[in-house]
């Protein structure tokens, strides 16, 4: 709970902020040309009005006011939250950063860093008068900070975690961070991370009925939620590694190590084999419900776990089985009801969260939505993950926008128009019904449009670089066609699915080519079928895939 309570131009929205683009000789086709834009092309029109959506609403929650640090840039978590959240914040740049400069990943950062606390607490959030607040229930403000962080270090090297602020580097803010979570806030006798009694990611206690439920006090009830666990064993993985990228392998080992621990510690007491999921939460004080807590199904902490790594392939499968099926018995429009069943009527006193089925108690949560779409794309097949993009966004398509939650029916709730929604789902659409997605290490390419045809350029003006392909299969001719484009010096890994119904083809004969001429390439087991394996150089080329008809 917050403490308070259409498409537009490329050219406006970088207007003054991205340097020259280089103009480069025209091309058959302009979405592989170079250029400052991003967009996509598709044969589901509710897929270009979702990614129009998610333009829309950062552009709606865009702000811009001096702070301690200098001319600070980013986004409100909603139209009914003015406020930089850390945790919205860091959700906001895979949609951020393919739309807008620099300074709007990361001024907001640097200036949370600048209020840190000398114990390395940091706050929840700060505004444009110079405020800051943190909801003490929550344990995810400085596992979020590192999530940011890592994020914006893919996409420009580790070069600016150097920058000095108050007499220490970014990266030793970010360090002293996380040991605070460390040394503050884990319970010595199960070795866990741990938060208030919560719902789930919520940030709502259960005995208080007003403001004083986003504070931790003498009478919190203390678990370790599966939830937690998951933001620090992926902050501590992308601190390890932005150390490593420093050269500093040494003080990067502990960090690996205590990631390898709160995964050990939490599939020993938080995953349930019978059910095929992590269990919410353990309490860590002495309370008991009059009922089973263990059959309540926390899509959010359980989705934020496949994301972060921490499962295994069958752990996967299992959770992303429970989901599909939890959506299916309590009859949810989409696959982003975040707690299934919710709790009944009164467990929590809250009136934002006394009755099932309302905001985060059971409500619909595209944030989390998006990343459980993903995790299907990666881990499901391109089948059940495109039904379910399909239909969040027909339920945005219905209400207007990206809402901040929604009921079973999908309406829309709380503020219209939410960022957090809006970075999830570029995840959802981007990394995983195209499979573009570009960092230091290269640019990888996997397409999961089976039949379909379709295309997209993604601009990353931090970068100053863009990506680029388009995609088609062609039944008559029984072909796959992909030709992409980048200015990433690096090599691109391309992996093409096999289209649904065309497994058959692998015991025929088919050919690959790049660029006109037979190629190397590998041919390697996926979720819903083979899958297509390219390396390549920069620069452009093109990838024909030519399914032949036995002799």
């Amino acid at each position: 709970m917050k403490c308070f309570g259409l498409a537009i131009s490329i050219a406006a929205l970088f207007a003054g902020y991205l340097p020259a683009v280089q103009n480069a000789p025209p091309a058959a086709d302009p979405i592989l040309s170079p250029g400052a834009f991003s967009r996509i092309e598709s044969d589901i029109p509710e897929f270009e009005r979702l990614f129009l959506f998610i333009r829309s609403t950062l552009d709606r929650n865009k702000t811009v006011f001096r702070g301690r640090t200098g001319l600070i840039r980013g986004f409100a978590s909603g139209t009914a939250y003015p406020q930089i959240w850390l945790r919205d914040a860091a959700t906001i740049i895979p949609a951020s950063r393919v739309l807008y400069p620099l300074p709007y990943l990361k001024s907001w950062l640097i200036e949370h860093l600048a209020i840190q606390k000398s114990d390395g607490e940091l706050q929840d959030w700060l505004d444009s008068r110079g405020r800051a607040d943190k909801n003490t229930t929550e344990t995810d403000q400085e596992t979020s900070a590192l999530h940011a962080a890592a994020q914006i270090a893919d996409l420009i090297g580790p070069a600016w975690l150097d920058e000095p602020l108050y007499g220490a580097t970014l990266l030793a803010r970010l360090e002293r961070a996380l040991l605070y979570v460390w040394n503050e806030r884990r319970d010595d006798a199960s070795g866990l991370i741990k938060g208030a009694h919560t719902i789930d990611w919520g940030d709502v206690e259960m005995e208080e009925p007003d403001q004083r439920a986003i504070y931790a006090g003498p009478g919190t009830h203390w678990t370790a939620d599966i939830y937690d666990q998951a933001q620090f064993y992926r902050a501590a993985q992308a601190l390890a590694r932005m150390l490593r990228r420093k050269g500093n392998g040494a003080a990067a080992a502990p960090w690996d190590a205590r990631a390898d621990e709160i995964r050990r510690l939490s599939n020993r007491a938080l995953w349930q084999e019978k059910r095929g999921f992590y269990r919410v939460h353990i309490h860590l004080t002495p309370l008991r419900h009059g009922f089973d807590e263990d059959t309540l199904f926390a899509m959010g902490g359980n989705v934020e776990a496949i994301d972060a790594g921490m499962t295994t392939l069958r752990q996967t499968g299992r959770i992303l089985a429970a989901a599909l099926a939890r959506q299916k018995q309590y009859r949810i429009s989409t696959v982003s009801g975040v707690l299934l069943p919710p709790y009944a009527k009164g467990v929590f006193r809250h009136p934002m969260v006394d009755d099932p089925y309302e905001y985060q108690n059971g409500g619909q949560w595209d944030w989390f939505g998006g990343k459980l779409v993903l995790a299907l794309f990666r881990n499901g097949g391109p089948g059940p993950a495109e039904t379910a993009l399909l239909e969040i966004a027909r339920k945005a398509i219905a209400n207007n926008g990206l809402f901040e939650w929604d009921d079973p029916a999908g309406h829309g709730r709380g503020s219209p128009a939410f960022s957090g929604s809006a970075g999830s789902l570029a995840r959802a659409l981007i990394e995983g019904y195209y499979g573009l997605d570009v960092s230091a290490d290269g640019l990888r390419i996997e397409p999961r449009l089976g039949k379909r045809r379709g295309a997209i350029h993604l601009f990353f003006p931090a970068a100053g670089r863009y990506a680029a392909y388009r995609y088609a299969f062609d039944a008559d001719a029984g072909r796959i066609k992909m030709s992409w484009s980048s200015d990433w010096p690096v090599p691109a890994l391309v992996r093409i699915p096999w289209p649904a119904g065309l497994e058959a083809a692998l015991r025929d004969r088919f050919k690959v080519s790049l660029d006109g001429r037979a190629t190397d390439f590998r041919v390697e087991p996926g979720f819903a079928g083979p899958v297509v394996i390219v390396q390549t150089e920069p620069g452009p080329h093109t990838l024909d895939i030519e399914f032949l008809k036995s002799r």
